[in-house]
């Protein structure tokens, strides 16, 4: 008769087996997701004259091509930190690129607020807004990861 010490460390070690067999050797993985958010606004900001300007119109509703941007950006936001939240994995590297991508949008924003020509195209409220998303967010997914790390390495340590 299986006592409850072995039924606690076989379901351990089926459930460290399952996370582990997830991991994706593809280093695509560490692309973060502002990255494809910034390529989106640099793209909107050379094709839209005006980021107000309407790009759908539905009923009553007009949005603009920053509005569907800001709400692609925080729906990438919610997704990222949910890259990090799995307990037993890892995934400081990650965590960290997300805030690399956030301090390179802090520097892109200070630099054309500066007033360095080439990037001008980064002094404007839009992009304040979507910097002010990623520092969220890398921050956020930083804490995430940490904490499921640390539940984790926590719970073998009752022995």
């Amino acid at each position: 008769m299986a006592t409850t010490d072995d039924d606690g460390a076989r379901a351990s070690s089926a459930t460290a087996a399952h996370l582990q067999g997830t991991r994706r050797a593809n280093p695509l993985r560490y692309i973060p997701g502002f990255i494809y958010v910034l390529v989106f606004f640099i793209v909107g900001k050379l094709i839209f004259a005006d980021p107000r300007t309407t790009l759908v119109q539905w009923g009553e509703y007009h949005l603009s091509w920053v509005e569907v941007l800001l709400v692609g950006a925080a729906m990438m936001a919610m997704a990222e930190q949910l890259r990090v939240s799995h307990a037993g994995i890892d995934n400081t590297i990650e965590a960290i690129l997300m805030g690399a991508i956030a301090g390179i949008q802090v520097l892109l924003f200070a630099l054309g607020a500066a007033g360095v020509k080439p990037l001008a195209i980064f002094n404007n409220t839009e992009f304040l807004m979507l910097t002010v998303i990623s520092v969220t967010q890398a921050v956020v997914a930083i804490l995430i990861n940490a904490r499921t790390l640390r539940r984790t390495i926590g719970v073998g340590d009752n022995g």
